[in-house]
């Protein structure tokens, strides 16, 4: 083994994918409030970190088409 090779470890927390049933970050929940109400959309509280990312995505498009009353 190298002397480089012997210097470099692995973090094995690090190394592990995140969980998919994590919940949504308090950040994630008020800006879905925000766009939610926005939109006239429900807001869902059960989301996971993932599905508010999406679900974020989501109503940011959607209230981007939505054409301002003038």
């Amino acid at each position: 083994m190298s002397q480089m090779m012997s210097h470099m470890t692995v973090d094995a927390a690090m190394d592990v994918p995140p969980d998919p049933r994590e919940p949504m970050t308090d950040v994630q929940e008020v800006r879905l409030r925000e766009l939610s109400e926005a939109v006239g959309e429900d807001f869902d509280a059960e989301l996971t970190l993932r599905e508010a990312d999406r679900r974020i995505e989501e109503l940011e498009d959607f209230a981007g088409k939505k054409a301002p009353a003038s």
